[in-house]
């Protein structure tokens, strides 16, 4: 009976983990956002240092998306 009991319990405990489907818990970054929001588009490059988050602007002009967002980003 204990053993059962222990089952159904941890069973129990597994299913109220379960995510719902469709939600997401990852946050968007903000900086690839702020950049689609203002007519970019953001892409990621492979360099030395890592990877590096690109806007490219609607006139063609690229720049990092962590130095466009914190330039151009007032609140």
């Amino acid at each position: 009976m204990t053993r059962h009991l222990i089952i159904v319990t941890l069973l129990a405990t597994l299913a109220a983990c379960d995510q719902p489907a469709g939600q997401s818990t990852e946050l968007a970054n903000p900086a690839a956002t702020f950049c689609i929001e203002r007519g970019g588009t953001y892409n990621i490059q492979d360099g030395d240092g890592g990877q590096t988050g690109i806007c490219t602007l609607p006139d063609g002009t690229k720049q990092d998306a962590w130095d466009y967002f914190r330039a151009e980003h007032t609140g």
